[in-house]
């Protein structure tokens, strides 16, 4: 498995890093740490601002990305740093193309007016443009883990993707979520309700939770299936933190066009208000490795 982690001097990038030392990834896992030297930007001129000679900064960052690579290593991660000129976003996207990376890793900075800014310039971007699953962290540990589904066919592939991730988020306990939103639409499980009725559009969301609990306890996790009716981000966003999740993982259907309007607000909107680490799945699918789930692995509850 490849893992790409964007990093920067900030305690943000530290806690990102740590979440992947934290985990068991599959074996042969190798990780490539990526920091960029570009325009640094005044907050409150919105302009340029002189720090250093670019040679300075590449120095200062190498030794930052070996201080994040130690770790990684220790915890028998072969990992590769380097540092590079231009912006991180778009240099993250290129790479994770170029190199068909099965997952992107980035800090993030917390909420707020200012931390949306952070986000609109290299979390959002990589929601909108990465071949690959994204996740934003804001905690180097995870406990619980809330799934967020529509019952559309992207969707579906999640616990499958999941499960090619071999031991690394595998034992959570796990919420599977699914909103009604009074659209009445087509699922992969369930026909288009012609009448749009809320209470016809909850069971049927119901039932697409429960198909997607039943998949991810026979890979290897205790799920639970809960159904919502409401906008979907805000429910997400509550139920994460009602039920007590460090970790959403919901999915983006597309680069561009109307999908992104409907689909990618949805995971916008949970990276900029959501407390808890966000995993946005989309792109190509990861080579699946098959691993045999361990029996207490399948009946642990948290």
């Amino acid at each position: 498995m490849r893992i790409l982690i964007g990093v920067d001097g900030s305690s943000a990038a530290e806690v990102a890093c740590e979440f992947v030392a934290n985990r068991t990834w599959p074996s042969g896992s190798q990780v490539r740490l990526i920091g960029t030297v570009e325009s640094r930007v005044d907050w409150v001129g919105l302009a340029p601002v002189a720090d250093g000679t670019v040679e300075g900064q590449r120095a200062a960052l190498a030794e930052v990305l070996e201080e994040r690579a130690e770790p990684l290593r220790r915890h028998g991660l072969a990992v590769e740093a380097t540092e590079e000129l231009g912006r991180a976003a778009e240099l993250l996207v290129q790479v994770a193309s170029e190199e068909m990376v099965d997952l992107i890793v980035v800090g993030s900075r917390g909420l707020g007016p200012i931390a949306s800014v952070v986000l609109g310039s290299v979390s959002a971007h990589l929601v909108d443009h990465a071949t690959c699953p994204v996740l934003v962290v804001r905690s180097p540990e995870a406990s619980r883990m809330l799934l967020a589904t529509d019952g559309t066919l992207s969707s579906r592939e999640i616990p499958h993707v999941l499960a090619g991730w071999g031991s690394a988020l595998r034992g959570l306990p796990v919420e599977v979520l699914s909103v009604a939103h009074g659209e009445g639409f087509v699922t992969a499980w369930a026909a288009e309700d012609q009448d749009h009725q809320p209470h016809a559009d909850l069971v049927i969301h119901h039932e697409i939770a429960e198909r997607m609990a039943e998949e991810m306890t026979e890979l290897g996790w205790h799920a639970e299936a809960v159904a919502r009716a409401g906008d979907p981000s805000r429910q997400i966003i509550d139920e994460s933190r009602e039920w007590g999740a460090d970790l959403i993982v919901t999915g983006s259907r597309g680069i561009g066009t109307l999908r992104r309007i409907v689909a990618g607000s949805v995971a916008h909107d949970v990276l900029t208000h959501a407390r808890s680490s966000v995993l946005v799945m989309r792109g190509h699918v990861p080579a699946r490795i098959r691993e045999t789930a361990p029996s207490s692995a399948r009946q642990a509850i948290g």
